[in-house]
């Protein structure tokens, strides 16, 4: 059973706003009610490695 792109995307969204701090109370228990475990380590697990690529990118770019 292949997950939903709702779902990916609110995954995702829940993720986002975990790493920069922004966010409702509301908003966080409603991410947690509807996502499965696995869904939110996988989009933990892209987001933090776009992330890492970003900085090193720009780091890059700014030592060129």
């Amino acid at each position: 059973m292949r997950p939903s792109f709702k779902t990916s995307a609110q995954a995702v969204r829940a993720v986002f706003c975990a790493f920069t701090g922004i966010g409702k109370r509301q908003d966080l228990e409603q991410h947690m009610s509807a996502l499965r475990p696995h869904h939110v380590i996988i989009a933990g697990l892209l987001c933090a490695a776009g992330f890492v690529i970003g900085v090193v990118t720009l780091v890059k770019a700014v030592a060129n």
